[in-house]
């Protein structure tokens, strides 16, 4: 057998890396998972068959997937590295060490997405003498700490490794070895505060939160002797020393729900965390299509480095789809590789070892917040989880105790207001107890506490102009509450929620999801179903309150002869929701414009706008009173028009009320009057005006914009403003714009010589028309004249084009132009 090289290899666990003589030994993922099991075994044999589970565990495969890994190794590290032993396995030739006890640095792209943490971890610590870094476990508590270290180059760093050490009594002997100590004597503690004080120090004391009252006296007590030391900490919670900083670590960023473009996807920190580790094994990249799914998995792991860490080991095997498949429900089952200590062999482990440590009620208090499953305020968990034998009184004293424990995620964690539990906890305690939710009768409670929260929430938005302090009720919660209850556990809450939250999710989206529930719960009533929800739930999918095509809109003509007049009959009852019955006359107001009434239209706004005078509900009222302007123009009573337009913008500068959503049916109304200049000047101002506004209203001003100026012959200024709207409107879903943006488009494609595209858009177009029975507007009506009149002559295509395909085809045919710099009219 070849003799090997005298050569210094270091097999580093922690950071799952090789080196040699200092330099970095390229592996893939694979072939270190077999490095370690047989460096574990000392240079004995290994099984093949135990190597087979050890590197691929839970995943069948053959022999060959071994032997091809050994060969991996052997070219990394020479042929005589690994012995083939007759009739076992393999054994390592090869003599490695470990990175030692003292300090050792994670490889300086080994922090992604955590430049701006450490640049402050750095600050803090050249301003203070005791810093501890405070998360959830796996969160990159560590990386963050030892690279930080790293940084203070003017000290002398120390890492001590608590997270085996069981007694406190046991921390003056770690810190002694971690700092090679030679002891003497039996005053170890002595001798580490004399070393400490011969050089400026940075000590970094790794995981403490198991032992944090004997580490926080030890750390006042060498704060208090070494004038020149500076100690880190790394803790799920703090100290409570004077003069202690904190540095919260959150998660990675992740994709936010509903983003479904692959580019994009591919930017967020976590995404980026497990491709790059995906690609260091040898890897290929997921494709395009795989990026939604990953994205789930990456928010479902809360953005946990060590998670993703996990989760990229998992993608060797398996494509994207079929891992989140087989891990639903089960991240907290992910196995921790070896190096994450001896403590945990999974995520469930680590978790448990937080949990054990809480009292009896914050363990109980943690397995209720299970029942929400997206952000909550403290007023909530009061509401929902505050049952005997815990007290109301009590709850938002242990909710801060689970939130100083990192176990609860509060605003810093989450990014947004309220507070949380990260996907992986709440799964561990769902686990742990999987009956208390249904027991306690949790979702009933969280079904009435959100339902009163979200008609609250959205009267006091509209009588304080939309500017209210306080948090809005979790789509989540939401979503998995309504899915409870038209699962069985109790519809008529499901069908009031469903109703509750309908303005909540028609100004956040997802768009599609409120439609199917609306629907389910209007195919769920019965003989037993309040006449008022059934009255509701029918008037808002018949008429135009969602911004998705409904099959309800194709029966409007039935509907309006045979129920609308007995469904607004039960909105004037007494004691209706003032938002409710708002929201009824409007969507009623749409049902008799569709069907060719518009003074019973102009009646119910008018109506609708009553209500919101007599409840002081200004948002509401604005509104309202804009739709009144916009029918009067319709009807071409323009100078009734100017007269509710501004008294609506009156109102609304009064109030604090947004005028955005006024002023883009002003100028609908103006394009209406001829006004085409006038109509795009508003339009602009509206788009200029700074106001926050929801994407489907930006979208929408953009669209009509891009048709003024496509109706006045500035075709590139027109496309450039249809892209942005086209990009929204494919982003957010927004099916209801679709038929106008495939004519708009059309019409550009017919001025600039494209007249098969032309055809093929507005064909489509009229398709979808026909199906939701659309109204064209004033612009939306001129465009469809002058493509009627330009393509009298010309003949149809073969093969209709599918929406998906006309939209992408739309899209690319736009960004041509643009990149083009194209200047024809």
């Amino acid at each position: 057998m070849a003799a090997l090289p005298p050569v210094s290899l270091t097999l580093d666990l922690l950071h799952r890396r090789l080196l040699r003589d200092g330099a970095l030994v390229s592996l893939g993922d694979r072939a270190f998972d077999l490095l370690a099991v047989l460096a574990e075994a000392a240079g004995e044999a290994v099984t093949a068959e135990t190597l087979t589970a050890r590197v691929w565990p839970g995943v069948t495969v053959g022999p060959g997937n071994l032997r091809v890994q050994v060969r991996a190794l052997r070219r990394a590290l020479g042929d005589g590295a690994v012995e083939n032993v007759p009739g076992v396995g393999y054994r390592l030739l090869l003599p490695l060490s470990g990175p030692g006890t003292g300090l050792s640095h994670p490889p300086v792209d080994a922090l992604l997405g955590r430049e701006g943490e450490l640049d402050r971890l750095r600050m803090m610590l050249s301003r203070s003498r005791l810093v501890t870094i405070i998360g959830p476990g796996g969160v990159g508590k560590t990386s963050l700490a030892l690279a930080g270290v790293a940084r203070m180059q003017a000290l002398r760093g120390v890492h001590v490794e608590l997270a085996p050490v069981a007694q406190g009594a046991l921390l003056p002997v770690v810190t002694a070895a971690a700092m090679a100590l030679r002891l003497v004597g039996a005053d170890m503690k002595g001798a580490v505060l004399q070393a400490l004080a011969e050089r400026p120090t940075l000590l970094l004391l790794d995981n403490a939160e198991h032992l944090l009252d004997a580490v926080a006296g030890f750390a006042d007590e060498l704060l208090g002797q070494c004038p020149n030391l500076h100690i880190l900490l790394t803790s799920r919670e703090p100290l409570g020393l004077p003069g202690e900083q904190l540095l919260p670590l959150c998660p990675l960023d992740c994709p936010p729900e509903g983003e479904e473009m692959a580019a994009a996807i591919r930017t967020y920190p976590a995404v980026r965390l497990v491709l790059r580790e995906h690609a260091r094994g040898g890897w290929p990249e997921p494709a395009d299509d795989q990026m939604p799914a990953l994205a789930r998995l990456c928010r479902h792991l809360d953005g946990l480095p060590l998670a993703l860490l996990l989760l990229a080991a998992w993608m060797r095997d398996c494509p994207v789809a079929e891992v989140e498949r087989v891990l639903s429900g089960r991240f907290q089952d992910l196995p921790l590789p070896a190096e994450a200590g001896s403590r945990h062999g999974n995520l469930h482990h680590m978790l448990r070892w937080s949990v054990e440590a809480l009292s009896p009620d914050e363990r109980l208090l943690l397995g209720r917040l299970a029942v929400f499953a997206g952000t909550w305020p403290v007023e909530a968990a009061v509401a929902v989880c505050g049952a005997p034998p815990l007290e109301p009184a009590a709850v938002p004293g242990l909710v801060a105790g689970l939130v100083a424990r990192s176990l609860v995620a509060g605003p810093i964690q989450t990014r947004q207001q309220g507070l949380r539990l990260l996907e992986t906890i709440r799964h561990h305690v769902i686990a742990g107890d999987p009956g208390l939710v249904e027991r306690d009768g949790l979702r009933h409670r969280l079904c009435a506490w959100l339902s009163a929260h979200l008609r609250h929430q959205m009267l006091v938005r509209g009588q304080s102009g939309f500017r209210v302090p306080g948090l809005l009720a979790d789509v989540a919660d939401i979503r998995a509450m309504m899915t409870w209850a038209f699962g069985g556990g109790d519809v008529l809450a499901g069908q009031v929620l469903a109703l509750d939250s309908f303005r909540l999710w028609t100004q956040a989206g997802p768009f599609v999801e409120i439609a199917d529930f609306l629907m389910r719960a209007w195919s769920l009533c019965g003989p037993e179903t309040p006449p008022l929800i059934r009255a509701l739930l029918g008037l808002l999918l018949h008429g135009e309150g969602l911004t998705v095509r409904l099959p309800m809109q194709a029966d409007r003509a039935r509907y309006a002869q045979d129920e609308l007049e007995a469904a607004v009959a039960t909105l004037r009852e007494p004691d209706v929701p003032p938002v409710w019955a708002i929201d009824g006359l409007r969507a009623a107001g749409y049902i008799r414009r569709y069907t060719g009434d518009q003074r019973a239209c102009l009646a119910l706004w008018e109506e609708a706008v009553a209500i919101a005078d007599r409840h002081q509900v200004p948002a509401d009222m604005v509104r309202d009173r804009s739709l009144l302007g916009w029918m009067r123009a319709e009807l071409g009573e323009m100078a009734q028009a100017r007269v509710e337009f501004a008294r609506a913008l009156a109102a609304a500068e009064r109030h604090g009320v947004p005028r955005n959503l006024t002023l883009m049916r002003l100028a609908d109304a103006e394009f209406n009057d001829g006004q085409v200049d006038r109509a795009i000047a508003v339009t602009r101002e509206a788009l200029a005006s700074g106001e926050t506004m929801p994407p489907i209203l930006q979208q929408t001003l953009r669209a009509n914009l891009a048709s003024y100026l496509l109706l006045q012959g500035r075709v590139m200024d027109a496309v450039s403003q249809a892209l942005l709207a086209l990009n929204i409107m494919m982003k957010i879903d927004y099916s209801y714009a679709q038929p106008w943006a495939l004519e708009r488009g059309a019409l550009v494609a017919l001025r600039l010589g494209r007249p098969e595209l032309a055809l093929s858009l507005a064909g489509l177009a009229q398709r979808l028309l026909d199906v939701g029975q659309g109204r064209r507007a004033a612009a939306e009506r001129e465009i469809h004249a002058q493509l009627s009149t330009g393509l009298a002559g010309v003949n149809a295509l073969e093969r209709p084009l599918e929406l998906a395909e006309a939209l992408r085809s739309l899209r690319e045919f736009y960004e041509d132009l643009l990149a083009d710099g194209s200047t024809r009219r």
